[in-house]
């Protein structure tokens, strides 16, 4: 009887106590339940924030990148325009040189050479771009003296002229060296010569060399000299000779008065001047100075003037006059004919100053105006009296008439047996020049420069080593040609290019494409670009393990999943889970979509950031009331129209609902707090209804799905934020009824 008493106690007891255990356990649950929630929701939130992060950096990662490949593209182009614009301003220098040598050339002599053109060096492929750059640079190296030789000579400051001039003014034929007593001894007879100039002058031809100031002419000219020679008596006025018969020697005195006759004396003369000077730089001035050697070409003298003579003797009372053997003349007029007079060499000293007068006259031929002055510092008289010749007095006394003494010329008397006579001649000049066509020395044009190569290296960047079978494409900037060729396999590819700018890009198999750069081709430019290809890794395996639970109940699941690259929709993986709700698989890091099912439960899409983790993935038991999110639903901004990539979340729901024909769902669009609220709610409006028309076109029946808009009323997030505004711009819907069926049973 104890023993029923004490069995009966003891079922009481769990009767009692079995209820509050459940409840704690219940409880416990409970609790278990909703931190697992909660961590899930702090998991999902922290994932969410670490990809809004990701994407952040990931964009301005692309600004920063885009901003340098803007600059650099910038710089590129400047250095390119600064390389074509001192291309074309050494082109235009070397072109403006070339036509002004050309220029200077015809204008200075015609019928000079033309320039001479150099043949550029034949492009051997065989030689390296080292080896062509320095033949080519030799060649414009020798090029360049033999021009610099040529310019400089085409461009001395140089004239050779051939001129004429003429010139006149006073001129005098100094005579010195005539004795005034020439008598025989106590009879003291002689005259004395004073020198009287007139006009005189002379043309010349002449060849003059002008290096930079500097003058040298030289020539031939005719100048012609004139003088007159004036008779002096002796001091008291008149030459006197005592003559008489015996007893009246010395007693007759004859008076002989030639003071108003003169000799005219002409002389020419051919002259060779040496001449040297210089032009001033400033002043239109120039000056010369040099030598003269002459030569007498000819030479004459004539007498003329007034002779008086007188006879006074103390024996007489008056002076006679008529006397048998002397006439006696008083003032008779006395012209004797000319005697040519033989003058030799000359050798002058002559100076010159004068002005250029070639910017006022304005002509082709240079024209001089000029002061000179020409000494002749020699004796230029080669004329000697005979042997006996007699002064002009004393052939007087010997002759029949005294008007008729033999001699022409004072030059020819013994009074002038040591004469000298100096050509004298100082005036003004003018001289015409023309200047002689230059020789000028042709210059050689540049040859064109050998096409610009370019090489292009590839090599492995970890490695270093070459790369053969590259696919290089080359593009010009400019007229958007393309070309590609492939590396050999000393990872080496060359060709020839224009000068210009061109776009590089490479590709190879297992290498990541390299990225594009910009490289300018200049003039010479015989570089090789050293392009590297990043090896793609191979992908490190892991495995990926999920868990499949129940959201509310935490209880595995066994579920279907599908795994997809967040880029694309193309199946990765598909595996059923075991009834524990595990799943396992091999998979390289990255980013992927988790596509699940379940029967009985809501279809559900996943974001996953592999690394090396285990997801806790939970599903949604279907039922009424659960409102879902539509996960991976894109439209275009303030717009209603789905975007493509909308395609599988839109072709999910559609399946799920055409698979349960008795679910029905009501369907809500929400938005950012961006706008007015009549703006919005007519947005959100606007897209619930796009997808309940697109799933009404997949084959749900539209009286399954009704549809509204709550505009921004309902948010989930911060509108401050765009990360906040980006979780309130979504479509949701809640499933409104099951119908009368299994749910579970339905798949």
């Amino acid at each position: 009887m104890k023993r029923i008493i004490t069995i009966l106690l003891m079922a009481m007891g769990m009767a009692t106590i079995a209820p509050m255990v459940s409840m704690v356990d219940n409880g416990v649950a409970a609790v278990y339940a909703a931190d697992a929630k909660a961590k899930a929701k702090a998991q999902r939130e922290k994932e969410r924030a670490k990809a809004a992060k990701e994407r952040e950096k990931a964009k301005a990662k692309a600004a920063k990148e885009r901003e340098k490949a803007a600059a650099q593209k910038k710089k590129d182009a400047e250095k390119a325009a600064a390389q074509k614009q001192k291309e074309r301003d050494k082109a235009a220098a070397q072109k403006a040189k070339a036509k002004q040598a050309q220029a200077k050339a015809k204008a200075k002599a015609s019928g000079n050479k033309q320039v001479a053109k150099s043949s550029a060096p034949k492009q051997n492929n065989n030689l390296t771009a080292a080896e062509e750059k320095a033949a080519y640079m030799e060649q414009i190296a020798a090029i360049d003296k033999a021009n610099a030789k040529a310019v400089a000579y085409n461009e001395r400051d140089i004239a050779h002229r051939l001129g004429f001039w003429g010139q006149v003014g006073y001129s005098n034929l100094f005579t010195s060296g005539i004795a005034f007593d020439n008598s025989a001894a106590g009879n003291p007879v002689g005259f004395q010569n004073k020198d009287k100039g007139f006009v005189g002058g002379g043309l010349g031809l002449g060849y003059q060399l002008r290096y930079k100031q500097m003058l040298m002419t030289v020539g031939a000219e005719f100048n012609f000299y004139n003088s007159l020679m004036g008779f002096a008596n002796q001091a008291d006025g008149k030459f006197m000779l005592h003559y008489g018969m015996k007893p009246y020697l010395l007693t007759m005195i004859y008076n002989y008065d030639f003071s108003d006759m003169q000799d005219k004396l002409i002389g020419g003369f051919v002259q060779v001047p040496i001449l040297f000077g210089m032009e001033l730089k400033k002043l239109p001035i120039f000056w010369q100075a040099g030598l003269k050697v002459g030569l007498g070409l000819m030479g004459q003298s004539t007498i003329g003037g007034t002779f008086t003579t007188t006879i006074d003797d103390k024996e007489l009372i008056a002076g006679m006059t008529d006397m048998y053997s002397h006439t006696l003349v008083t003032d008779a007029e006395v012209k004797r004919p000319t005697t040519a007079v033989n003058f030799g060499l000359n050798l002058a000293a002559h100076a010159e100053v004068g002005v250029n007068l070639d910017q006022w006259i304005k002509a082709t031929p240079r024209v001089r105006a000029s002061l000179f002055v020409d000494y002749g510092f020699l004796n230029s008289l080669s004329y000697k009296a005979a042997d006996g010749a007699q002064d002009i007095p004393t052939q007087m006394l010997v002759a029949a008439n005294p008007l008729d003494f033999p001699t022409n010329s004072t030059l020819a008397t013994t009074s002038a047996a040591n004469a000298k006579v100096n050509p004298f001649l100082v005036g003004a000049k003018i001289a015409v020049w023309f200047d002689l066509p230059r020789k000028q020395k042709a210059t050689q044009e540049y040859p064109k420069a050998p096409t610009p190569r370019m090489g292009v290296f590839m090599y492995d960047e970890n490695t270093a080593l070459a790369l053969g079978g590259v696919a290089v494409e080359i593009t010009n900037t400019e007229t958007g040609k393309t070309m590609q060729k492939n590396t050999n396999r000393q990872g080496l590819l060359q060709g020839r290019f224009a000068p210009g700018q061109y776009r590089i890009s490479a590709t190879k198999n297992g290498y990541f494409p390299s990225d594009t750069i910009l490289h300018t081709v200049e003039v010479f430019d015989f570089d090789t670009l050293r392009l590297p290809l990043e090896r793609i890794p191979a992908p490190i395996v892991y495995t990926l393990c999920m868990n499949i639970f129940d959201v509310e109940t935490k209880e595995p699941i066994e579920a279907t999943v599908r795994l997809t690259s967040t880029s694309d929709s193309v199946a990765l993986y598909t595996a059923q889970s075991a009834d524990d709700g595990f799943i396992e698989t091999p998979l390289t890091e990255g980013d992927y979509i988790a596509h699940l099912t379940a029967q009985g439960y809501m279809p559900k899409d996943d974001t996953l950031h592999f690394v090396r983790d285990t997801f806790d993935l939970y599903m949604q038991h279907i039922k009424e009331g659960i409102k879902v999110k539509i996960e991976n639903l894109f439209f275009a901004t303030n717009k209603t129209y789905i975007l493509p990539q909308s395609e599988q979340a839109m072709s999910d729901l559609a399946n799920f609902l055409l698979e349960n024909p008795s679910v029905k769902i009501h369907i809500e669009g929400h938005t950012d707090a961006v706008g007015t609220d009549e703006a919005n709610q007519i947005l959100s409006e606007g897209r619930a209804n796009s997808v309940r028309n697109d799933l009404t076109k997949r084959g749900v029946a539209a009286d399954r799905m009704t549809a509204e808009g709550k505009g921004e009323r309902e948010f989930v997030a911060d509108n401050d934020t765009e990360e906040g505004r980006q979780l309130n711009r979504r479509v949701e819907f809640t499933i409104t009824d099951v119908g009368d069926e299994d749910i579970q049973q339905i798949f």
